[in-house]
């Protein structure tokens, strides 16, 4: 017999591109003849690693033609690509792989897992979060079968160890592992990683049996799944076949390495266990260097491993030898105020790249965040940068539209839902973009901005035609045929969504075809919600669902929305092509095996890089452990991993954030590693360069020069100022002038909310109608059931805006209350006086130096009393000016209207005198209303004689073309509500109010 075959397994360190000495090696080993390397198969961690390795193959031969190898990604732990391309000479391999079952198809899994999930929890659940926790389960099914383990030894794990909602985790899994394998047979498919897994043990099987003629290499892998390292074996065991690894660790002493081997957040934990399965030593294996790349990145390499060690083993850093100073030179790190500063720092040093010839940059990070803030950031260059990482769909153009378009349906229309659906780019109805959104904007400002329209598309129907009617909005004769399509197109769709349950697969048909009419533009048939990558990945979603559908059977529809949320999260779309040719984005696994003359490494922050391990939905960690699932820290390990082959590139820079939504972070444990190490040599990261960085980034958005800002001070020709207001205005033109210059002479009205609640809005005025219409009604004797007429007349008032819950709940019932104190306070009230007017208009005449003046006003009840006199009340349901500011002018309202009864400015109400301004506060509180006479100290007629002789002063001053119309003259004064105040730019120049 002869001797064992000795795994051959190679190494290359992390001081080199794993890519370009691998392409090297090979072209070395098998590129003497054209067609030699094209005998070659290489098995990659990903579909990605294979077009990187196409790439170094290119560089390495200078682009000409070439044979390629044949390049098969088996996947990794946490990698996107899992499934093994199972064509490998199936026909060699026999029946047992083609009788293979399909696995099944990622969102029919969902959906099925949902409907077992909706019946165990006996309608706790909503179908959106069943969904929710049907991909949760998947990916537990998906590291049970890639462990290697079986559901049904659930039961060998003991309930009564566990808290008593674990004991209810574990019962729910049981019933999970009985019926999900039945439905499956049913289905006549097996779950995605069981079936890689059989092919990779197939595959393993046949090579040992049959090895291939030609050489196999297996590259970049750590052989973190079970299956992958049972293939990894079994290549390194080929006549042919070699394991190439990706940074073995050669400087940590042995003692160290058996505790890495305990260590799952370690780095160098996946390799170490797979030398161990293999049954070699490191020094057993080889190293592939690039000689002409070899610097002092090798001492880098070597500090790195010593920062990195096991925990047990840290005391060996009293024996630590310095770092060569060299080797950290070309490392800097950042420490950025918050994440958009990250990402403008970094952003800075991409760019500055550029002006390097042919030098090229990436950042790596997992951060999806920070990687978007950085292609934003570069757009500003023009630059345009693709993260290789991809989109989640729910998050692209396509997937948003989509998601708007099931909530205004969901929402029957709602004015907010239906503008941010139709205010979307995609949607163009039959229509050019231009004219749509013309379109849009004429229904928003006509319709649905103010009071909300019955709900659905006729409800915004009907709406357009009886505004339209009322004369209150001139509309295009194209919106009504427009809005006329829009309605047929969304009729079916709509009807669907009132119904109390549909079946899913007809809804869905429905609903994608109006998503579809939508968007598409006129005078084509084409829909540009499937357009480009975005579109395609839509499109293959889509038709997925719809092949799912009819598993759901009946759904919901208010339940759509969150339904679609749930199901697109997480499919990620990439870019079929590149963008730029010198800067990328990496995620963390590509930089395990690539390089870059510039490698910037992004988020280093605790909970990023490295992730939170988190909390399983469905086991607690002794439960993991005991069930043999591998604990969330092996996901650490990985992430050291890499994040120890990318720090040995040729220049790095390190970033973090030091606050994230103004909350303090903590840095990596890999930077306070590295960073204490140092600080025992009296040593830093960084250099005098971090200072320029960082400064330009605090540059980045300064402007080239500042003027401070001042408050406004407009000057109009007297011509064109105001020569009427009412006494409610003159109290707005005291405190705040500005106000009138917008509104009276500018004519800038505020816009009123989309959707507003009339409640909200107008409930002073229906409080005010009510009490008028009673007092009208009955001005002489009060009826016997006056407090039922008084909410009968009310009821009236408020009309269809009692409908609304807000209105019904809380404003109606303190109608209630002032409807019983109003009764009483009438009662006693008209013991001695009688009411003369309510709601009486009036103006008087003031001359002036330019022109005469008009003081028009309103009364909300005139009074007189037994003896003759006058009193004047005001009803309020807010809050009342203090007897401070009525008596100092501030306030002038009551006064005024005193002031016009003396010089005969209200119709039928003779110049009798006035002993009484009063407020009637009806707010429905606690007192429900109450009485409030406006002054105190100062008489009716001097309080009357001083605001009128105020007023004279204020219109002789406003005459004059050099007073200004100032904002905030009496800033002790100035009012609650201003509408105008961001036209006046109040918080760029006031004190105390600007912003950080």
């Amino acid at each position: 017999m002869g001797r064992p075959r000795i795994p051959q397994v190679l190494n290359i360190p992390p001081e080199f591109s794993f890519v370009d000495v691998l392409a090297k090696e090979l072209l070395r080993r098998h590129g003497a003849t054209p067609g030699e390397l094209s005998t070659v198969t290489i098995l990659t961690t990903t579909r990605r690693a294979a077009r990187a390795l196409q790439q170094s193959f290119l560089r390495e031969t200078e682009g000409r033609p070439l044979m390629l190898p044949a390049m098969r990604p088996i996947g990794d732990v946490d990698e996107d690509e899992l499934l093994l391309e199972a064509d490998f000479n199936f026909e060699d391999i026999g029946e047992k792989i083609l009788g293979l079952p399909p696995a099944i198809e990622p969102l029919r899994r969902q959906l099925l897992l949902s409907r077992l999930i909706d019946a165990r929890a006996d309608g706790n659940t909503t179908i959106g979060q069943s969904v929710g926790l049907a991909r949760e389960l998947a990916r537990l099914l998906d590291q049970v079968q890639t462990e290697g383990l079986d559901l049904k030894s659930l039961v060998d794990l003991v309930p009564e160890e566990y808290a008593a909602h674990w004991q209810i985790t574990l019962e729910f899994l049981e019933i999970i592992s009985s019926a999900w394998p039945e439905l499956l047979k049913e289905e006549g498919c097996i779950d995605p990683a069981l079936r890689r897994d059989l092919l990779l043990h197939e595959q393993s099987e046949y090579w040992t049996k049959f090895p291939p003629n030609g050489p196999v290499y297996a590259v970049g892998s750590t052989g973190s799944i079970p299956a992958t390292a049972s293939l990894l074996k079994t290549v390194s065991m080929l006549p042919k076949g070699c394991v190439v690894l990706p940074g073995l660790d050669r400087h940590l002493d042995q003692a160290s390495w058996e505790l890495v081997k305990e260590d799952p957040t370690h780095a160098q934990y996946g390799l170490a266990n797979l030398l161990s399965r293999l049954k070699l030593d490191r020094d057993d294996v080889a190293d592939l260097q690039d000689e002409a790349a070899r610097s002092v990145i090798t001492a880098r390499a070597r500090f790195l491993s010593e920062a990195l060690r096991p925990a047990a083993s840290t005391e060996l850093w009293q024996k630590a030898r310095p770092p060569i100073a060299e080797s950290l030179s070309n490392i800097r790190k950042f420490d950025c105020l918050d994440p958009q500063a990250e990402a403008q720092a970094i952003s800075l040093l991409l760019r500055e790249t550029l002006e390097t010839p042919a030098k090229t940059a990436v950042l790596i990070t997992p951060d999806r965040d920070l990687s978007r803030r950085v292609c934003a950031e570069l757009l500003r260059w023009g630059v345009e940068v693709d993260d290789s990482a991809g989109t989640s769909l729910d998050q692209s153009p396509p997937g948003v539209f989509l998601r708007l378009v099931a909530r205004m349906i969901a929402d029957k229309a709602a004015p907010i839902s239906f503008l941010a659906a139709m205010k979307h780019p995609l949607a163009t109805f039959q229509e050019t973009p231009e004219k749509f959104r013309r379109h849009v904007r004429e229904l928003e400002m006509g319709v649905l901005r103010g009071p909300a329209p019955d709900t659905g598309l006729d409800g915004i129907a009907r709406a357009l035609k009886n505004v339209s009617g009322e004369g209150k909005s001139s509309f295009s004769k194209e919106i009504f045929h427009w809005f006329d399509g829009l309605l047929v197109a969304g009729e079916e769709i709509f009807q669907l969504s009132r119904r109390k349950e549909v079946d899913f697969a007809d809804f869905l048909k429905v609903y994608f075809r109006f998503a579809e009419k939508l968007s598409t533009p006129a005078e084509s048939d084409n829909s540009l919600l499937w357009e480009g990558t975005f579109g395609d990945a839509a499109a293959n979603f889509t038709s997925e669902l719809l092949r799912a559908a009819p598993v759901m059977g009946s759904v919901s529809p208010a339940a759509w929305p969150e339904l679609l949320d749930n199901l697109m999260t997480g499919r990620m779309v990439r870019r079929k092509f590149g963008q730029h040719p010198r800067l990328q984005i990496w995620g963390p696994l590509e930089g395990r095996l690539q390089r870059a003359d510039l490698i910037v490494l992004g988020g280093l922050n605790e909970g990023v890089w490295p992730p939170e391990t988190g909390s399983d939905p469905w086991m607690s960690r002794p439960m993991r452990k005991d069930f043999k699932l591998p604990l969330p820290e092996r996901r650490i390990g990985l992430s050291a991993h890499d994040f120890q082959q990318a720090f040995c590139g040729k220049e790095v820079v390190l970033t973090r954030a030091e606050k994230i939504d103004g909350t303090p972070t903590v840095p990596s444990r890999w930077l306070l590693r590295i960073e204490t190490l140092l600080k025992k040599f009296e040593l830093k990261l960084g250099g005098a360069d971090d200072i320029g960085v960082l400064a330009w980034q605090r540059l980045l958005d300064q402007p080239d020069a500042y003027e401070p800002c001042f408050a406004p001070r407009p000057t109009p020709p007297v011509t064109a100022r105001p020569r009427r207001l009412s006494v409610t205005r003159i109290e707005k033109w005291i405190k705040d002038p500005y106000s009138i210059f917008a509104d009276a002479i500018l004519k800038v009205r505020p816009l009123a909310d989309i959707a507003e609640d009339p409640g909200a809005a107008d409930r002073g005025n229906f409080i005010h109608a009510a009490l008028e219409k009673f007092v009208r009604s009955y001005p002489d004797a009060m009826p016997l059931d006056a407090e039922a007429k008084l909410l009968e007349i009310g009821r009236e008032t408020f009309g269809d805006v009692l409908s609304y819950p807000a209105v019904w709940a809380f404003w109606w019932p303190r109608f209630e209350k002032i409807a019983h104190w109003f009764v009483e306070f009438e009662t006693v009230r008209r013991l001695n006086y009688r009411t003369l007017k309510v709601e009486v208009k009036g103006e008087i005449k003031i001359p002036a130096p330019y022109a005469d003046f008009i003081l028009s006003g309103t009364a909300d009840r005139i009074d007189r009393h037994k003896d003759g006199t006058i009193s004047v009340l005001d009803y309020k349901t807010g809050s009342i000016p203090s007897i401070k500011e009525v008596e100092t002018g501030v306030a002038p309202q009551l006064a005024l209207e005193a002031a016009m009864i003396a010089r005969h400015g209200f119709s039928g109400i003779d110049i009798d005198p006035v002993t009484e301004l009063a407020f009637v506060k009806v707010t429905g509180g606690d007192p429900p209303g109450s009485l409030r006479s406006a002054g105190k100290d100062m008489s009716v007629d001097e309080l009357a004689n001083a605001a009128y002789e105020g007023l004279q002063r204020l219109i002789i001053l406003f005459d004059k073309q050099a007073t200004p119309y100032l904002c905030r003259p009496r800033p002790d004064l100035y009012g609650r509500y201003n509408d105008y105040e961001h036209l006046a730019r109040i918080k760029e120049w006031s004190s105390g109010e600007s912003s950080e």
